[in-house]
């Protein structure tokens, strides 16, 4: 015999809980009639034009606040940069090159070498370089010698 029949034949198969008679038929009754009186919710008043217009009102005016916003950005972004379709970058050199500025260096294709070749090739001293280029360089830096590059190999020696 098992352990479990063993239990059964001792205890029995009863639980020992009993549910009374017409319990679930009146749980219904006893709760609600246990529970407060609820509240009638209270009736709406009759809104003005302003209150139920108001909320379109103020979603309009966040779009156009918007919508400003970014016209404003648009505008600022278009006017320091000032490339556009009607004024390319060919436009704005012919541009510069007639008010008296050399606009080669600024689209030149050469390396920031064969640039200081150039330069350092065109002058002897800095005393040339202040001159032609209107500076005036501290005492410190005054007594440096700029001689000619010499290079070997494409590597300056």
């Amino acid at each position: 015999m098992r352990q479990e029949d063993k239990l059964k034949e001792k205890y029995g198969t009863d639980p020992g809980f009993r549910v009374p008679d017409g319990y679930f038929e009146e749980l219904n009754v006893r709760i609600m009639s246990n529970l407060p009186s609820y509240p009638e919710a209270p009736r709406s008043e009759n809104l003005t034009a302003w209150q139920r217009v108001k909320p379109y009102v103020y979603l309009a005016a966040m779009f156009a606040g918007i919508w400003l916003m970014m016209n404003m950005f648009h505008h600022m972004s278009m006017s320091s940069s000032s490339l556009n379709l009607e004024n390319p970058p060919e436009a704005l050199v012919q541009l510069a090159e007639s008010a008296g500025y050399d606009m080669s260096p600024v689209f030149s294709m050469e390396s920031d070498y064969d640039l200081e070749h150039e330069v350092s090739g065109n002058y002897d001293s800095i005393d040339d370089f202040e001159t032609d280029f209107g500076y005036e360089l501290s005492p410190q830096y005054s007594s440096i010698e700029v001689g000619r590059l010499h290079v070997k190999e494409g590597n300056p020696v």
